[in-house]
């Protein structure tokens, strides 16, 4: 079977690629649950409550960190030594639900063009 790679369509925006990286994994969404319930938690109450390993969930963090899921009280670079607590943005995870679902129901993004 031929691997998927990104596709060549109009529609795949980097919101829709940012929402796909973001929801696209169980392990991800449970902490994206178990944030939303209990945040701002630091990483230690979050490998306790959800079914991963501590690297598992470190890799995650970064991962939802990077699409703009989830929101750090201290800057990278800056942690070392320290016990940065997460939170979910909740306005970055309505943006990314609705980038995932024009996409999946093919609705075409409004281009500058387009927006007169």
């Amino acid at each position: 079977m031929p691997k998927i790679t990104h596709p060549v369509d109009l529609a795949w925006t980097s919101e829709v690629e940012a929402a796909i990286e973001t929801f696209g994994n169980r392990g991800r969404n449970e902490i994206i649950r178990y944030l939303e319930a209990s945040g701002p938690v630091p990483r230690g109450d979050i490998v306790e409550a959800v079914s991963a390993s501590e690297a598992s969930v470190a890799e995650h963090l970064i991962a939802l960190e990077k699409t703009g899921a989830v929101l750090v009280d201290i800057v990278q670079g800056r942690r070392h030594g320290r016990s940065p607590r997460y939170s979910v943005d909740d306005d970055r995870i309505t943006v990314l639900l609705e980038a995932h679902q024009d996409y999946l129901r093919n609705r075409r993004p409004l281009l500058p063009q387009d927006a007169q």
